[in-house]
């Protein structure tokens, strides 16, 4: 029998937190099915727009010995269905919000005796390409632009299927030829190393993998032009009355728990060339030096305003007109083939600019709680919409916070996802990224004009008193 959270009423989910673990079951390595339903405790599901692999944590309670019994070793394939629905009667492929997901075991970890007759561990699983990845290396010859080189190991390498298993974007903007030899890495390693010199008009590529679309290859330039997810809120008060439809859509929206380190290093930003930098190029054969600056003019950004002042200046410049700051050095040879297609070509044109894309990615970061979805993916586009840290003014209006922090909210992306289903629900753990604000730092400030009377006016009285 399928196994029910509390979020469910009969035969539908009364709530975004409700789910049903529809099935789990294992292949063992003789090709018998093992179904391991009611031995699942919890089960994660993880993205990120930095690995090539979803990962899958289970942990078990086995009071059955079934870690002996099963001669689980690693390798075996792991098919996981989980579903939220309406009508727990219609099928599970009739599902609209479900997961269907098929992994390997790559390892079986945290063992421990909770009590006599019990014991639990883990299972960490990987996606399939993860664990082909390992049993080979690259070093034959690649000639071709990038996007064809990382279609052709996708397929060859590591035995996807195009349209299926993967999606490729704009392959035609990472159009420059390039000729080499893969330097002896994993498939996965090659791709990572293709990536670098990957670019998208000044703006970098990202490989990664999601529970709903299989890998990734996406430019930042289309992962910004993508429309927004969905909004998000803080708000403190539920607006609408409990079971019924606005109270599960306004469930969807609230940000359970939200924390952030800010991240905020204008210091560490200057030193990684977030806002400015030098390229050194060398051509061995011809002895031929050229030298070249960046200054920030990021054309994609999330939200309108640029992450830093232009007031602040320092050796009467600017934080964004240094050259020496942030140097780069790369050597060419143009002689090594009949044209120059060489594998540090296409950095000449892209680096500093997508290195810029990348530091100022993470020019803020928030970590926030929110009730399952199973459509919400790494990469996708939210807005988040939290009021101010004023106690007199943080009331709704109309359905809507009537005064918003734009420091703290504005457009992120979702640069990691933790899907989590435990006994009683199902929650999601964004790990949020954003690279420009909603409000001109520039703009006239009135508090350190204020605050500054507020001062003086203090100390007279202060003085005043004899004190």
């Amino acid at each position: 029998m399928p196994k029910l959270t509390s979020k469910t009423d009969g035969n539908r989910s009364v709530s975004p937190a409700g789910y049903e673990l529809y099935s789990v079951s294992i292949t063992l390595n003789n090709g018998n099915v093992s179904r391991i339903d009611e031995l699942v405790q919890t089960i994660e599901i993880v993205e990120s727009l930095q690995t090539s692999s979803i990962q899958v944590i289970m942990r078990l309670f086995d009071g059955s010995n079934y870690l002996e019994e099963s001669h689980l070793s690693g390798g075996e394939k792991v098919n996981i269905k989980l579903r939220r629905t309406e009508n727990l009667k219609e099928s599970f492929s009739k599902s609209r919000n479900r997961f269907d997901i098929e992994v390997y075991i790559a390892a079986i970890v945290g063992h421990s005796r909770p009590k006599p007759g019990l014991q639990a561990y883990n299972i960490e699983c990987l996606s399939k390409q993860a664990l082909i990845s390992n049993t080979k290396k690259l070093n034959r010859s690649f000639n071709g632009n990038i996007g064809q080189l990382v279609s052709n190991i996708f397929t060859n390498d590591l035995q996807l299927k195009t349209e299926e298993d993967f999606i490729l974007s704009n392959l035609s903007d990472s159009s420059d030829i390039i000729k080499g030899i893969y330097p002896n890495l994993s498939p996965l390693e090659t791709l990572s190393w293709l990536t670098r010199n990957a670019s998208n008009d000044g703006t970098p590529y990202f490989l990664y993998e999601t529970i709903q679309e299989g890998m990734q290859f996406r430019s930042y330039n289309d992962i910004i032009n993508d429309d927004l997810y969905r909004s998000y809120n803080d708000a403190s008060f539920s607006t609408t009355q409990t079971n019924t439809p606005g109270a599960y859509n306004e469930e969807q929206r609230k940000i359970l728990n939200m924390s952030s380190d800010l991240n905020r290093s204008m210091y560490d930003s200057i030193n990684s060339g977030a806002y400015s930098a030098r390229l050194h190029t060398l051509d061995i054969a011809t002895k031929n030096y050229k030298q070249s600056d960046f200054n920030y003019n990021n054309t994609y950004s999330m939200n309108e305003h640029v992450p830093f002042s232009t007031n602040i200046q320092f050796d009467d410049n600017s934080i964004d007109k240094y050259t020496t700051n942030k140097q780069y050095y790369v050597s060419l040879n143009s002689r090594a083939f009949s044209q120059d297609i060489s594998y540090h070509k296409p950095a000449v044109t892209s680096l500093m600019s997508k290195q810029s894309y990348f530091e100022n990615l993470g020019f803020m970061g928030l970590d926030i709680e929110l009730n399952g979805d199973f459509n919400l993916t790494v990469g996708k586009k939210v807005n988040i919409i939290v009021p101010k840290a004023k106690n007199d003014i943080t009331q709704m209006t109309g359905g809507k916070l009537s005064v918003i922090d734009k420091y703290i909210g504005g457009v992120y992306i979702v640069a990691s996802i933790s899907h989590f289903f435990s006994p009683n629900d199902y929650k999601c753990n964004l790990g949020l990224q954003k690279d420009s604000l909603s409000f001109d730092l520039d703009k006239k400030i009135e508090l350190g004009k204020n605050n500054t009377k507020q001062t003086r006016r203090g100390r007279r009285r202060k003085t005043g008193n004899g004190n």
